[in-house]
């Protein structure tokens, strides 16, 4: 499994995935602390509150201990949910592309090694056959 995380993060999509929600996370974190500082019923205080909110919310776990209560931050929350899901699907399938392609790579090379027993098996049985064969021609020959 740990051979699998590697090859999966040494994917230069994944690390772009990763380095773009780690920057809007940053940035959505950033800008929801003056939209909801100081409103009445204010759950996001501090920086340390909105990205605990911007965490959650990205990974789409969404507590409920920390929410936005501006129309605006309500509207940053329902982009940062939609860029997660996305962003979630992207890594998904990277996965499954990855195991897709070991598992090919798996089946090609137990196929390739079959091909090579075949391929060694009809020489020898060649070789054998070219033997027997001339055998018969040179009994065939001396009799004349």
């Amino acid at each position: 499994m740990r051979n699998i995380l590697a090859q999966l993060f040494q994917q230069r999509t994944l690390r772009k995935i990763l380095a773009f929600l780690f920057f809007i996370s940053i940035s959505f974190a950033i800008l929801v602390v003056p939209l909801e500082y100081g409103k009445p019923n204010a759950k996001i205080h501090n920086l340390e509150d909105s990205i605990w909110w911007t965490v959650s919310t990205i990974t789409s776990v969404g507590y409920g201990d920390v929410v936005p209560v501006t129309l605006e931050g309500r509207v940053l929350g329902m982009i940062l949910q939609v860029i997660g899901v996305i962003m979630t699907s992207i890594v998904i399938g990277s996965l499954v592309v990855l195991l897709h392609r070991k598992r090919d790579n798996y089946e090609w090379e137990r196929i390739s090694k079959k091909l090579d027993q075949i391929s060694t098996a009809v020489e020898e049985t060649k070789k054998k056959t070219d033997f027997i064969i001339l055998q018969k021609s040179e009994k065939g020959n001396k009799k004349s």
